[in-house]
């Protein structure tokens, strides 16, 4: 599942981490030293983050359809069209199918 995190979380995860391993350190090998409070807490932002994530790869999705979409009308307005209006229509084509990709990029990051 993609996850997405804030700067404070990130800054939030380190510091715990951190502290999760002193605590780790000053226990017995045997013995579960690290406080259940860190641990929920960082379930807490491994949860939002993933929730986040998977809201923007939802929205990212619904992007890229409009954005195919919208390329695919320019498409047919420029095979319809001749002149002026047929190049206006390639360049917004053009315009569109670029915007797809680079949502197609952003989106293969949560992959």
């Amino acid at each position: 599942m993609p996850s997405s995190y804030t700067g404070a979380e990130k800054r939030r995860i380190a510091w715990l981490a951190l502290k999760a391993g002193k605590q780790s350190l000053a226990g017995d090998r045997n013995d579960d030293t690290i406080d259940p409070k860190l641990k929920r807490e960082m379930d807490r932002i491994e949860e939002r983050a993933a929730d986040r994530g998977q809201r923007e790869v939802q929205a990212l999705q619904q992007k890229l359809s409009a954005a195919r979409n919208a390329a695919a009308t320019a498409k047919a307005t420029m095979r319809t069209s001749n002149g002026k209006d047929r190049a206006t229509a390639r360049r917004q084509m053009n315009d569109h199918e670029q915007a797809a990709r680079r949502i197609e990029r952003e989106l293969r990051r949560y992959q």
